[in-house]
C-alpha cells in the first residue's frame, strides 16, 4: 500500500523561531531542527527576488507617469516649492525623495527606479515576517515570492503607489511585532509609516483607516478579556463608535458616488461596510467595561499611532508653513485632484466577473474532499492541468481573464469569510491566541487599501493591493477546515508561474484583457532616460526629444497635451505651472499660455495629437502656434514645431 502524503493544516501553521510551538509532540525531536533555517530561506527569498526584479527594472515605461517624476523632482531642485509653483500631482513628499535621488545618482529616470528598488529590498523581509508568522518558514518563502512577482515585476516605473503598498505593509509588520510584545514603539513606528504614506500621496490615508478599525477592535477584545467584565453595555461608548462606524461606512459610499455603479460598491464599500458592521455587532452582544475606561484604553492606542502619524506629517509641511503655502498644498492635494474623477478614470470589472471565483472555490472543494486519502497520482493529475491551463492561457484570452477575474474579485469575498470566522471564538483561535487580531489587522487595512484602485481601475491598479490580498488569504486559511496541503500548494505554484509567464511579460496595456508578449525594446538614446521601452517608442522619442532641442533657445519649451516626459528628456523648462492640462484652468487658457510663451522667448514648441487624458489644444490656441511657429514636422504621435 502507498503511503499517502501529510494531509491538513500543516502547510498553514504558525512558526516562531524559538517558540514552544516550534517542537513536536515527543518532545525529543524539535522541529526547529526539521526546518530549514528562516535566515537562509530569507537569504534566499531575497536573492531571487533582488534578481528577479533587478532583471525588470529598467524597462517600460508609461511616458507621462515617468515625466511627471522626473519633472516635478527637476522642479523642485531648480527652486520651485511644489503646489505653490506647480501643479504637483500627488502630496510631494516622493519629490522630494526623487530630487535626492538625482543630486546622488544623476538626473536619469532610471536613478528613481534605482531607489525604489532600494525599498523594494527592504519590503520583501517585512512580507516574509508577516507571512512567516502565519505559516511556516517555507511555506512564507512561497508566499512572499508570490507576493513579489505580483508587484513590482508588472510595472517598475517609481510611482507613489508602489511606495504606499510598500508602507502599508511596514506598518503590517509593526502592528505584528506590537501583537507579540506590547511595546508601545511598535504603535509609534506604524504610525509612522502611515505618516511618510500620507506625505507620498493622500490615498495613505486608506492605511491610517485601516489600522484605526483595528485598534478599535483591539479595545473592543481587550475590554471584553478584562475581568471584572459585566453583561452590562457601556452605553455611552457604544453610541460613540456605532456612530463613529456608520458615519465611516457612509464616507466609503460618498468617495465612490461620483462612479456609483454595483461593481464599485461591491469592491470598495462593501468591504469597509462588513467590517464596520462586524465591530457594530460585537460592541453591542458582549459584555464590557464602563465606557470610561473603554475610552481611556482606547486612547492608549490611538495616542502613539496618531503620533507617529503626525510626526512626518509636520515635518513635511515645515517649508510649505515657512512659505506660506499650505493654502496651496491643500487645495492640491484635496481639491484638485477630484478633477481626475471626471477624465483620469476607469470603471471596475462586471459583478459577472467574479464568476472567475468558481475556478478557486473548485479547486479549495477538492482540497477539502480529498484529505486524508490525496495520492501521488492525484498531485501529478492537478500539476498537469494546472500546466496545460498555464500554455492555454497564453493563446485563448477568456482562459486568461479568468485568472485576473478571481483574483479581482477575492477580497471582497474574503472579507465576508472573514467577518464571519471573526464573529464568534473558534477553534483556530485556541490553538493560534494572536490569529484572530492578526487576521483583522490584515483584513481591516486590505480593505481599505483596496481604494488604491479607485477611480482608475485598471488591471495594474490590483497590482498595487495584491500581496495585501495574498496575506489575507493565508490568514483565512488557517480557518478552514483540514485540507489536502499539496492543493493550496500547486494553487500558489501556478500562481507565482501565471505571473512570471502571462503577467510580468506582457503589455501594460493589455494587462488584465489577454497576453501579449512585450515588444522588442531599445534605448532613447537619450541621457536623461536610462530606459529600455519598446523600439517605436524608442525612436520616436528620440527622433522628437532632438529635433526639439535643435530648434529650442533659451532654455524653454512647451509641450501640450499631458506630456511632461518632454520636459524631462530635453531637459528644457516648464513655462507653466502644468504638467496634466486637464487640472488647468481653461478660463482665459489660450492668452495665460501665449504670454507665457513670450515672456520666455520659447522659440519651438510639441504639440501631443493623442492625448490619453485632457482634450485636444483648443483651436484657437492651436491657430496662434501655427501663426508663431511656422515650421513644423510630424513625430509619431508628436508635431515639433518652431520660428
Amino acid at each position: 500500500m502507498s503511503r499517502q502524503p501529510t494531509v491538513g493544516r500543516d502547510t498553514f501553521a504558525p512558526y516562531a523561531p524559538g517558540s514552544d510551538a516550534a517542537h513536536v509532540e515527543d518532545g525529543v525531536t524539535s522541529r526547529a531542527r526539521r526546518e530549514i533555517d528562516w535566515r537562509l530561506l530569507l537569504l534566499g527569498v531575497m536573492t531571487v527576488s533582488a534578481v528577479y526584479v533587478a532583471w525588470h527594472l529598467g524597462r517600460g515605461w508609461v511616458a507621462h507617469d515617468e515625466g511627471t517624476l522626473g519633472q516635478s523632482a527637476e522642479r523642485l531642485l531648480q527652486g520651485e516649492l511644489p503646489h505653490r509653483d506647480f501643479d504637483e500631482i500627488y502630496s510631494g513628499g516622493l519629490t522630494y525623495l526623487n530630487a535626492a535621488a538625482f543630486r546622488l545618482l544623476g538626473t536619469t529616470l532610471f536613478s528613481l527606479r534605482v531607489v525604489l528598488f532600494a525599498v523594494f529590498l527592504a519590503w520583501v523581509p517585512a512580507v516574509f515576517y508577516v507571512a512567516s508568522r502565519l505559516v511556516r518558514p517555507v511555506t512564507a518563502a512561497a508566499i512572499t515570492l508570490l507576493c513579489v512577482v505580483w508587484s513590482l515585476p508588472n510595472y517598475p516605473a517609481p510611482l507613489p503607489s508602489w511606495y504606499n503598498l510598500f508602507l502599508a505593509t511596514f506598518g503590517v509588520a509593526a502592528l505584528f511585532r506590537w501583537l507579540e510584545d506590547r511595546r508601545v514603539r511598535w504603535l509609534f513606528a506604524a504610525g509612522v509609516a502611515g505618516g511618510l504614506s500620507l506625505t507620498v500621496k493622500v490615498i495613505g490615508l486608506y492605511y491610517v483607516a485601516g489600522v484605526l478599525l483595528f485598534l478599535v477592535h483591539q479595545e473592543q477584545e481587550q475590554s471584553g478579556r478584562v475581568p471584572g467584565t459585566t453583561e452590562r453595555r457601556a452605553s455611552a461608548y457604544g453610541l460613540f463608535t456605532t456612530a463613529s462606524l456608520v458615519v465611516f461606512a457612509a464616507a466609503l459610499v460618498l468617495l465612490v458616488r461620483r462612479q456609483l455603479y454595483l461593481a464599485e460598491l461591491i469592491q470598495f464599500v462593501l468591504p469597509g461596510a462588513i467590517l464596520a458592521a462586524l465591530l457594530i455587532h460585537g460592541e453591542w452582544v458582549r459584555g464590557a467595561l464602563p465606557s470610561r475606561a473603554r475610552f481611556v484604553e482606547l486612547g492608549r492606542l490611538l495616542v502613539p499611532f496618531l503620533s507617529g502619524v503626525a510626526l512626518p506629517v509636520a515635518v513635511f509641511l515645515v517649508p510649505f508653513i515657512r512659505s506660506g503655502a499650505v493654502g496651496a498644498l491643500v487645495n492640491d492635494v484635496f481639491l484638485l485632484s477630484t478633477k481626475r474623477f471626471g477624465t483620469a478614470a476607469y470603471r471596475m470589472l462586471s459583478p459577472w466577473s467574479m464568476l472567475g471565483l468558481v475556478p478557486f472555490a473548485v479547486m479549495t472543494w477538492y482540497a477539502r474532499r480529498v484529505a486524508g486519502r490525496l495520492r501521488w497520482w492525484h498531485v501529478a493529475a492537478l500539476a498537469g492541468a494546472l500546466a496545460a491551463y498555464l500554455v492555454a492561457a497564453g493563446s485563448v484570452p477568456v482562459l486568461y481573464r479568468i485568472v485576473w477575474y478571481g483574483l479581482r474579485a477575492l477580497l471582497p469575498v474574503l472579507v465576508l469569510l472573514g467577518g464571519l470566522a471573526l464573529s464568534r471564538p473558534r477553534p483556530a483561535d485556541a490553538a493560534s491566541p494572536l490569529l484572530r487580531a492578526q487576521t483583522m489587522l490584515l483584513l481591516s487595512v486590505s480593505a481599505l487599501f483596496t481604494l488604491v484602485q479607485f477611480p482608475f481601475s485598471a488591471p495594474i491598479y490590483f497590482c498595487y493591493v495584491a500581496p495585501l490580498v495574498v496575506l489575507c488569504t493565508v490568514a483565512l486559511l488557517r480557518y478552514a477546515p483540514p485540507m489536502a496541503r499539496a492543493v493550496p500548494a500547486l494553487g500558489v505554484g501556478f500562481l507565482t508561474a501565471f505571473a512570471v509567464f502571462r503577467v510580468n511579460t506582457s503589455l501594460l496595456f493589455g494587462m488584465g484583457v489577454l497576453f501579449v508578449p512585450y515588444p522588442p525594446t531599445a534605448s532613447i538614446g537619450v541621457p536623461r532616460a536610462g530606459l529600455r521601452i519598446p523600439d517605436h517608442e524608442a525612436t520616436m522619442y528620440h527622433v522628437a526629444v532632438t529635433m526639439l532641442q535643435q530648434h529650442a533657445r533659451g532654455g524653454y519649451t512647451w509641450a501640450s497635451p499631458d506630456c511632461p516626459e518632454i520636459y524631462f528628456l530635453s531637459g528644457l523648462r516648464n513655462p507653466t505651472r502644468s504638467l496634466f492640462d486637464f487640472f488647468d484652468d481653461p478660463t482665459g487658457r489660450t492668452p495665460r499660455i501665449l504670454a507665457a510663451l513670450t515672456r520666455h522667448d520659447v522659440t519651438a514648441v510639441v504639440l501631443n495629437r493623442f492625448p490619453q487624458f485632457s482634450p485636444h489644444v483648443a483651436d484657437d490656441l492651436v491657430t496662434a502656434i501655427e501663426e508663431r511657429y511656422p515650421y513644423g514636422a510630424d513625430v509619431g504621435k508628436f508635431q515639433v514645431r518652431w520660428r
